[in-house]
């Protein structure tokens, strides 16, 4: 009997991390929903200047913004693949922008020691832009059109789709 339990909670284990797995690995793009606005925030920026990043700041731009942690495998892979499309197509007026869900900072130094970025990194500490875009996932990220509207979401990070990704950004670049 005691045998029996062990292995339906082993089993039962399994089946969450499964299902875990599967929601942070599976690339989530929005189906045939109408585009949404991205809601106003305000965060503070990781050691760059000016110290906050606003919604109004992202006017008339293409916006990747993309919610990570330093314990995020995929942000691993994500985060150089995220810099050269920064670098590569910022002159056209795209950004990236990091949003750390850490709660401490050394892991987050530890993480970027490793991974640098040139990209804007901030924070959202107390889950207010990451609850009004009920980020479940990481990393999740919110590609954003030029008027403010989220034109799709991608949870999880797979190297196999960057090509699709990037015909996205620059879908969206070409548009007014």
């Amino acid at each position: 009997m005691a045998c029996d339990v062990g292995l339906q909670l082993g089993m039962h284990r399994i089946l969450i991390a499964l299902c875990l797995y599967g929601c942070a690995a599976s690339p989530g793009i929005a189906g045939d929903a109408p585009p949404a606005a991205l809601p106003n925030f305000s965060l503070p920026l990781i050691s760059a200047s000016p110290e906050t990043i606003n919604r109004a700041m992202l006017g008339g731009k293409v916006a990747y913004i993309d919610f990570w942690a330093s314990w995020c495998v995929p942000c691993r892979t994500s985060f150089p693949w995220l810099d050269a499309m920064f670098r590569k197509y910022r002159e056209r007026g795209f950004l990236v922008v990091g949003v750390n869900k850490d709660q401490e900072p050394a892991e987050v130094e530890r993480f970027l020691k490793r991974y640098p970025v040139s990209f804007a990194l901030t924070t959202d500490p107390h889950d207010t832009l990451a609850g009004d875009l009920r980020v479940t996932a990481m990393p999740t990220a919110f590609l954003i059109d030029r008027h403010g509207l989220v034109r799709s979401v991608h949870r999880g990070f797979r190297s196999e789709d960057t090509a699709k990704l990037e015909m996205e950004i620059l879908s969206l670049l070409e548009q007014p």
